[in-house]
């Protein structure tokens, strides 16, 4: 007995090692992922941008100098922050890293955070944001020691840290959503938020339509470079050599998403400008551009076929109208509403990080009203002559009354269920006598009964036993007592 006692502590002991060393392992697994989250993405851009810079000051036979200041100004230039050069201030920054910055992250923290429970995924977000915080203060030491040797400004460090967290938050957001898209568990946004039953309808089409839109934007844009591709070889061969040149077409690439969100702005009516150069799809003035190779999209002169690109707004318009579940007239005009509404929002914001100071030369990008102003107006008119053309379609009138049945039977279905269990009188209660004898409530005043006037009730034996038996009771007397 002694022996099975000694064996069963001992069993006891072996699993209560297993088990923190499990735990240890567990929280040393944890610790790391999360300093994975924070530091992986930041880490590996850094890294990249002292790459590019430094092959950026070797080719240009500049030495080395000013390595550190300009690493600390491309990290906040890759985050939307503005950049000050020899007092000339550069707001009009390539979204392309931004956009990049914005994935990665979102992918990290969507792999850290589907591997926890939703009550730990506060930990991943913020690790996601501190690390970069800590990345961005160290950028600012850099660009102010470094301002003493180059011409850097020090930007506001309000700003650089909150577009750091913004940018990461981002990302981090879009994570942890897509971390838990599946989970049955996980509470719905629309329910978070406490948002409208057609809410998430409206949301999606205003994501299909902004997707047609900047589709229709990368269109124009990619027709415009192949249309003065003589203009875009003129701009990369001011680069003044094969690097300068490879140099300038990189960063026209960082640039793309840029010129695809103004092309955008204006397929809806709004006019773009570079400096004093730019138009519309109807007018357009002359002036001089920097020499970069994508700002070759920009329009110079007067064009004569571009109100036809208005179709291609038109179309994505319709799209979006069509993939929009239809219900009643009523119903198809709120979501146009609401779709213009969101799409105008998404137009605004996108516009505002498109554009930005370009130093002397003034400012670059869309006009921002115009652009959402327009882009409302474009998806709610499309929207309710979309609706307007199917109610008067004969397919769609019969579909809404077989709708509208369907419905009716089903409430009557309910109705009729609900009937059944509910606590009302049913129709034979009418037909009793109004003087039948009524049951006093619980509330009512007691009334005192002589046990001598009570009732009898019969034996049991008499309820239970069989007719045939005599046991002694006459069932005539029987009788005349109860009545």
């Amino acid at each position: 007995m002694v022996t099975s006692t000694g064996a069963g502590l001992s069993t006891r002991l072996r699993e209560l090692r297993r088990a923190q060393r499990l735990s240890a392992a567990r929280s040393a697994g944890s610790t790391r992922e999360l300093v994975v989250v924070a530091f992986a993405v930041g880490s590996c851009v850094l890294i990249g941008i002292a790459v590019l810079v430094a092959i950026t000051l070797l080719s240009s036979d500049g030495g080395m100098t000013g390595l550190t200041a300009a690493v600390g100004a491309v990290w906040l230039a890759a985050h939307q922050v503005p950049v000050t050069v020899s007092e000339v201030t550069v707001g009009v920054l390539p979204l392309l890293p931004t956009i990049g910055i914005v994935a990665a992250v979102a992918r990290v923290t969507a792999r850290a955070a589907s591997r926890r429970s939703r009550s730990d995924v506060t930990a991943v977000v913020l690790a996601a944001v501190a690390g970069p915080l800590v990345i961005t203060v160290i950028a600012l030491a850099l660009v102010m020691d470094g301002s003493t040797v180059v011409t850097v400004g020090i930007p506001n460090i309000a700003v650089a840290l909150g577009a750091t967290v913004a940018v990461h938050g981002t990302g981090a957001g879009i994570g942890l959503l897509w971390a838990h898209r599946s989970d049955p568990a996980a509470p719905r946004l629309r329910d978070v938020v406490g948002a409208a039953p057609w809410a998430p309808t409206a949301l999606r089409g205003a994501a299909i339509g902004l997707l047609g839109l900047l589709s229709a934007g990368g269109l124009v844009v990619a027709g415009r470079l192949l249309w003065r591709w003589d203009a875009v070889g003129d701009l990369v061969a001011t680069g003044h050599g094969v690097v300068g040149g490879i140099g300038l077409t990189v960063l026209s690439i960082l640039y793309l998403p840029n010129a695809v969100i103004s092309a955008a702005a204006v397929l809806v009516g709004a006019a773009v400008h570079v400096g004093p150069a730019g138009g519309d799809l109807f007018a357009a003035s002359p002036g001089n551009l920097p020499p970069l190779p994508i700002v070759a999209v920009v329009p110079t002169a007067a064009p004569t076929l571009a109100p036809v690109l208005l179709v291609l707004t038109a179309v994505a318009a319709v799209v979006t109208a069509t993939r929009t579940p239809f219900r009643g007239l009523i119903h198809a005009v709120r979501l146009a509403a609401a779709i213009g509404g969101l799409m105008a929002i998404a137009m605004v914001v996108l516009t505002w990080l498109a554009g930005g100071a370009l130093g002397e030369m003034g400012s670059a990008g869309a006009t921002i009203p115009a652009a959402g102003l327009f882009t409302v107006g474009w998806w709610f008119v499309v929207g309710v002559v979309v609706a307007l053309v199917r109610v008067a379609l004969p397919s769609t009138r019969r579909d809404l009354r077989e709708r509208a049945w369907h419905d009716d039977l089903a409430v009557e279905d309910h109705d009729d269920q609900i009937d059944g269990w509910a606590d009302e009188p049913s129709e034979d209660a009418d037909d009793l006598p109004q003087d039948s004898p009524q049951i006093p409530a619980d509330d009512s005043p007691t009334v005192d009964i002589d046990p001598e006037d009570a009732p009898q009730r019969a034996p049991a034996a008499l309820v239970f036993a069989d007719h045939d038996v005599d046991d002694g009771w006459d069932d005539d007397r029987w009788d005349d007592d109860r009545r």
